[in-house]
């Protein structure tokens, strides 16, 4: 049996969510001139059925709490409440595959690139079948691939009889609450114009004008007497 440290929460969503895919990769830090890059590996070819020791690293990924979140609508718990520094799973190494010779990569498997994932886990599977949880296990870190320490598989098998004969259960681990999503503020409609007074009818005076006097007096300039008459 080998260990093969996994970073939480993926630990959680393999014993507990039925994930069965492991995606390892060697982490490059960023240099002068070059980012950060994860460099995917395949498994020795000899390492093909055998048995792994999964080991909850004390590291926890942000970036997999949100994937998890995204693709599955699964809030992860919190790096406090998840067993950190011990074996919590073993399972056979059944196949691998990558990117460009196994269709289930293009968003046809939940745990690869579901198509409503963020990203994809990586290019490389290990698919694991016969995943056992187990309860957790405390060890020392160790190198990956190494032969689990031989005075912890006498435990470590009698942890797997328990958990396969349904003596022990595995732990359900408290999620966090999810965050209060709030709905985005939309400004109110104007309110409707209101309807147009009806209109009155027009009243239209048809009643024949009187005519004008025979001889109408005018006054001011255009008026037929003149100043001087009126003085004399």
């Amino acid at each position: 049996m080998f260990h093969l440290p996994l970073e939480r929460p993926w630990t959680w969503a393999l014993t507990h969510h039925g994930m069965w895919s492991v995606f390892v990769a060697d982490a490059e830090p960023a240099r002068q001139g070059v980012p950060p890059r994860r460099h995917p590996l395949h498994p020795p070819a000899e390492l093909m059925g055998c048995w792994l020791a999964i080991y909850a690293t004390r590291d926890y990924d942000a970036d997999a709490v949100r994937w998890l979140r995204e693709a599955h609508g699964l809030e992860a718990p919190a790096g406090d409440v998840l067993p950190a520094g011990a074996y919590v799973a073993v399972a056979r190494l059944a196949e691998v595959s990558t990117v460009g010779n196994d269709s289930r990569a293009f968003g046809r498997d939940p745990w690869w690139a579901p198509r409503t994932a963020p990203y994809c886990r990586g290019t490389i599977a290990w698919w694991l079948e016969e995943i056992q949880a187990l309860e957790p296990l405390p060890a020392a870190p160790a190198k990956r691939l190494s032969p689990v320490d031989p005075e912890l598989m006498p435990e470590l098998r009698e942890r797997m009889r328990l958990a396969c004969d349904g003596i022990w259960r595995p732990e359900v681990y408290a999620a966090p609450a999810p965050l209060p999503y709030p709905a985005p503020s939309r400004e109110r409609p104007p309110a409707p114009a209101p309807p147009p007074a009806p209109s009155r009818p027009r009243v239209v005076d048809d009643r024949p004008v009187p005519p004008m006097l025979a001889n109408p007096v005018q006054f001011g300039l255009f008026s037929g007497r003149s100043a001087s008459s009126e003085v004399a």
